[in-house]
């Protein structure tokens, strides 16, 4: 009969094999001789966390910490927990802790790179990185982090000196050919990294960084959705004052400019600087629809999109088209159709979020509203050709939800 030790490094082997539910099962035969085995519930705890079944994993990882509050793996395994459920914060106080136990785990010092990367804060991102390969020179994940940090630095040359190094070390690395593909995205050079997408794809199918790199790179052959695309990858590398400062000082610039009453060129130039920036907000909120719809009839692109992503692209589609087709009588009948065919257009932007099929009312709080206003601006077509005044009461609460989903959409760009 296995003893304990026997045991737990089968269900170790298991884990690593990617066979969970056997994995438990054998850690569940040591727990149940001792529920509080340390290593057993370690194991355990992992084992959630590659199931993704992260609120479990804190639960188990915190209460090994009640047995042995002096393990910086358990910080670190609590770290990767908290940073896989989306709170940087607590993740980097984990690891300052695990670190402040062992700082020679170069693992430790690598995710604490990734999520400062995450946070904008490249130059701590880049003292984590730094400290990663001083214990582990040939840490391929932190070359990464590093690159990607000194590209944000604008210190290209030792960017890239650090991303083929990465290459050279390890060739087959998904991780560093999908990097260096969103490195040629945000310089606009999609064919390159289409070419680096898909060896990272044929490296690892699943990896999701990648797939969405690649979806990206197939969209940039539309001009449009390639400066869209540009402009948010730099945009989002910026500190949120910059990004915040950028649409408020266009805002200031055009009332400065149209509150200049002797001069009609300079009213002019301001307004046309209103609607080329309004459009521009408008094209990055469907823009990524719009080359959706373009991938569907494209041999390659059809395959890379999710159920959810075809759908969401044609439905965008078939709304701005048939709002548009609705204008033509509107200038010939009356204007309730003229307001028909904008509610119609309109349509498109909560079905640009919208998760296919849709299941009314069930998810977050932006599909719930998207889904609320597509109920409003249905009964505000309906109540057109019934009664003005109910049609007048549905488009208003309409117009406010319409609106409300518009800031928030800029609001979590400028996040």
């Amino acid at each position: 009969m296995l003893n304990r030790d026997d045991i737990l490094q089968r269900a170790e082997l298991l884990r690593r094999q990617k066979r969970y539910k056997d994995a438990e099962q054998q850690v569940g035969i040591v727990l149940k001789n001792d529920p509080e085995d340390v290593d057993g519930l370690i194991i355990l705890g992992h084992c959630k966390i590659d199931t993704h079944q992260t609120a479990e994993a804190i639960t188990i990882l915190k209460q090994c910490l009640q047995y042995d509050a002096n393990s910086d793996y358990i910080f670190y395994l609590l770290a990767f927990a908290n940073y896989q459920n989306n709170n940087n914060q607590l993740a980097l106080n984990y690891l300052v802790q695990a670190l402040a136990i062992f700082p020679y785990n170069a693992g430790y010092f690598a995710l604490q790179a990734h999520i400062r990367l995450e946070q904008n804060e490249f130059g701590f991102a880049l003292e984590a990185a730094n400290n990663c390969l001083a214990v582990d020179a040939e840490n391929v994940s932190c070359l990464n982090a590093r690159s990607t940090a000194l590209f944000r630095l604008n210190r290209k040359e030792e960017a890239y000196d650090t991303i083929n190094e990465a290459l050279e070390l390890d060739p087959e690395d998904y991780s560093t050919h999908a990097n260096y593909g969103w490195h040629y995205l945000e310089k606009g050079k999609y064919k390159n990294a289409t070419t680096h997408f898909k060896e990272a794809l044929r490296l690892n199918p699943n990896y999701a960084y990648a797939k969405q790199g690649y979806k990206a790179a197939l969209k940039s052959r539309m001009p449009f959705y390639r400066w869209i695309l540009q402009y948010s990858l730099w945009i989002a590398r910026q500190q949120r004052g910059v990004r915040i400062g950028i649409p408020v000082g266009l805002w200031l610039l055009v009332n400065i400019i149209s509150s200049v009453e002797n001069n009609p060129v300079l009213k002019y130039i301001g307004y046309s600087v209103l609607i080329i920036y309004l459009l521009f907000v408008i094209m990055s909120w469907l823009g990524s629809a719009f080359a959706n719809l373009y991938l569907l009839f494209t041999p390659h692109g059809k395959y890379i999109l999710d159920k959810s992503e075809r759908y969401s692209a044609i439905a965008v589609g078939i709304f701005i088209g048939l709002g548009t087709l609705l204008l033509i009588p509107a200038f010939t009948i009356n204007e309730g159709i003229f307001v028909l065919a904008a509610v119609v257009a309109s349509f498109a932007l909560p079905s640009n979020e919208l998760e296919f099929p849709i299941k009314f009312f069930k998810g977050n709080g932006r599909q719930v509203s998207a889904h609320i206003m597509l109920l409003l601006g249905i009964a505000t077509c309906i109540s057109l050709f019934i009664n003005i005044g109910v049609a007048t009461f549905f488009g208003v609460i309409y117009l406010i939800f319409f609106v409300g989903f518009m800031w928030t959409s800029s609001l979590r760009i400028l996040r």
